[in-house]
């Protein structure tokens, strides 16, 4: 490929107010970042959690790695250098660290340096560092290595870790690790109703309400059996967010055989989704069929479409397949998978306070029964208070504009901003996040960013600039009053103090959304390169703007415009 080279000759003398905020933004995260480490980890570099040597938990090791998910990412836009340092020094002292805990099933909490039994709502949050490094650093031989045998765990590459049917092209298993189906993990836990949520399963005779189970431990051993038979064995749709370690170990390898897995197994997911009607089913059983230990339904799997977070859990998996697929086959065919899911959605959606609440879940008609937990802000609910439920469909909010975001950041078709147009509130505020939706990494405005896309939101650069220097200075202002006792931490105490944000600078430098936090990739229109540094990322004293523009003809359309001010500040804009 020949890359055409552009030479700017019109001086500007004053540098735009989004420049000058994306200078403030970075020379603001680089001050903050050895003093976030400083006060929060110990000198060899472990966090102060766990709290205790005798702690054990399956759960947490995600929550760790979490702790500096986005700190490779910066260094990707334009941070310091430390940053890559840093985030690869977390990762090694947390692999090995956690290693000396046990997760309650008789092995450690790490195996192989990999999450040994957990399932892959988890799996993929933690994820997220990793690819990161690998992505900041691909040539590092570390990286390459474990890049190849974490892939290798879900390829049969490994006689202890045997997570695949290829015949079925099925993952065994919902908790799936470096030790292979790990069916053992839902044996021994009597059922906590989660109040707040649903409960997984609403056709066990007298188990109508979280009330219910509660009070009687014949219901709730009974429902912790129901779990095990139904929700223990075979494939759910959230494994799909596998395919981002085999997409990972292709960039870093080139090997065919990571592209061959990644599009056999979503395309087996996509002919599950024409076989139930064009609704991916959440769950397979060990034989290949829809529904084989769900009593023959198309839902209840763990993280699936009824329990707990519905199309929070399910979205991003099926988001992350579409998109890995198309990016190693070159075919944007492969997001009509997620597409559809978001189409089954909006068409059923109900239009309310100028905007249109989508189901997030499904369950057994006229069953569902409970109230909303506080976290839930929006869901449309019946005069009692509990979740309306329409058909099966339940827990109508407003949909998060994320997968929208990616979807259209990779295909840039009109028709997928004609679906950010569908969801969008259509008063109030651009920049509000009016859906409920987790944002640990503390973006969540891609809808405003779509808005701005479309000539509708010009002021959004300095908005979200503006933001994103707030929350770091609220992350500051924080650490500088903190007189939590350190014995009291838990697992996401150092994610609630992490001062590191990146979405204004990935969406306005580099023309796309933040990478799926339940274990995407960094996807976007443009990477920066500092030839002089020789590293990723904005050179000093560097500024972008990338605007994206619908496809014309088939292709999208770039100028590049540099120019330098008395002040010694440089900024690009780019128009894709």
């Amino acid at each position: 490929m020949v890359f055409p080279t552009i030479e700017v000759q019109t001086p500007i003398q004053t540098p735009p107010t989004w420049a000058v905020l994306q200078r403030q933004l970075i020379d603001k995260m680089n001050a903050a970042g050895p003093e976030v480490l400083q006060k929060y980890t110990r000198p060899d570099g472990t966090l102060f959690w766990p709290t205790s040597p005798d702690f054990q938990s399956i759960d947490g090791l995600d929550d760790a790695y979490e702790s500096f998910h986005n700190w490779p990412l910066f260094y990707m836009l334009g941070g310091d250098a430390q940053f890559l340092v840093d985030a690869g020094t977390a990762f090694d002292v947390i692999t090995e660290d956690m290693a000396r805990y046990d997760s309650g099933h008789g092995y450690p909490m790490v195996v192989k340096e990999y999450q040994p039994g957990y399932d892959w709502f988890h799996q993929s949050e933690g994820n997220y560092l990793f690819y990161m490094l690998c992505m900041a650093d691909p040539s590092n031989a570390k990286h390459l290595e474990r890049a190849k045998r974490f892939a290798g765990f879900f390829m049969n590459e490994d006689p202890e870790a045997q997570n695949y049917d290829a015949q079925h092209k099925i993952i065994k298993c919902a908790m799936n690790g470096s030790k292979g189906p790990a069916f053992w993990a839902f044996g021994g836990h009597p059922y906590w109703p989660w109040d707040g949520y649903n409960m997984p399963f609403y056709d066990l005779p007298g188990c109508t309400s979280h009330e219910a189970v509660r009070e009687n431990e014949e219901l709730r051993t009974r429902m912790g059996q129901l779990i095990r038979e139904r929700q223990g064995v075979g494939d759910t749709v959230v494994n799909l967010a596998a395919t981002t370690l085999a997409t990972n170990a292709y960039l870093l390898t080139g090997q065919e055989k990571y592209m061959t897995w990644v599009k056999e197994y979503v395309e087996a997911w996509i002919a599950r989704t024409t076989e139930n009607g064009g609704i991916v089913p959440d769950n397979v059983g060990l034989s290949g069929k829809i529904g084989e230990h769900i009593d023959g339904k198309w839902y209840g799997s763990y993280y699936g479409w009824s329990w707990p977070h519905g199309w929070h859990s399910v979205g991003q998996a099926v988001s992350i397949a579409g998109q890995n697929a198309a990016l190693l086959w070159k075919d944007l065919t492969y997001l009509d998978f997620p597409r559809s899911q978001i189409d089954v959605l909006i068409e059923r959606g109900i239009e309310k306070n100028n905007q249109l609440y989508v189901p997030q879940k499904y369950g057994d008609p006229g069953k569902v029964n409970y109230v909303p937990g506080p976290w839930l802000q929006y869901p449309i609910t019946n005069e009692n208070g509990n979740a309306l439920q329409v058909d099966g469909w339940f827990e109508f909010m407003p949909m998060h504009p994320s997968d929208v975001a990616h979807l259209w950041a990779m295909s840039m078709e009109p028709a997928d901003q004609e679906r950010a147009e569908k969801i969008a509130k259509k008063t109030g505020s651009k920049f509000d996040i009016n859906a409920w939706h987790h944002i640990k990494d503390s973006g969540g405005h891609d809808g405003a960013w779509l808005a701005y896309m479309r000539d509708e939101y010009p002021e959004y650069p300095e908005t979200i600039l503006n933001h994103n220097l707030s929350q770091v200075e609220a992350r500051l202002n924080f650490m500088a009053n903190d007189d939590e006792d350190p014995a009291n931490y838990g697992d996401a105490y150092f994610q609630r103090r992490n001062p590191i944000t990146c979405e204004g600078l990935v969406q306005l430098t580099c023309g796309g959304p933040l990478p799926h936090y339940n274990g995407g990739l960094f996807v976007t229109r443009v990477r920066h390169f500092d030839p002089q540094q020789k590293r990723p990322g904005l050179p000093p004293d560097v500024g972008a703007l990338v605007l994206c523009q619908s496809l014309v003809d088939g292709y999208s359309l770039l100028s590049l415009m540099r120019a330098s001010s008395i002040v010694k500040r440089h900024w690009t804009v780019a128009r894709c």
